[in-house]
């Protein structure tokens, strides 16, 4: 037996969890959105739903776009989506460590 452990973040309504949280990850590795819904196997205007849908939550924007055509446009997180995605990552992580423990705890025997 084992736990996954899943967290969604909502304000109105659900907008972070492990999905977008690959998706900026990626962002961030190629600096294309278009790159890291590829390596993702993600559609391009679904990526672009959810980050719409994170900014209009979290109130400020997580990645900025500079223009420039195939060769020399490129996306990046903001400082703030740099922020908001490292803290994720750790609250994840100490909440899945926490229920690993319980979960052995109270089930494993």
């Amino acid at each position: 037996m084992r736990i996954i452990t899943r967290i969604k973040i909502c304000g109105n309504k659900p907008f972070f969890s492990t999905g977008p949280m690959e998706l900026l990850e990626k962002i961030e590795k190629y600096t294309s959105i278009k790159k890291a819904t590829g390596a993702m196997g993600m559609s391009y205007t679904k990526a672009l739903r959810i980050i719409k849908t994170m900014e209009e939550e979290l109130g400020y924007p997580v990645v900025i776009s500079n223009k420039g055509g195939n060769s020399r446009g490129e996306t990046r997180l903001t400082e703030e989506g740099r922020r908001f995605l490292k803290t994720y990552k750790e609250f994840f992580s100490g909440v899945s460590e926490y229920a690993e423990k319980l979960f052995a705890k109270k089930f494993i025997h």
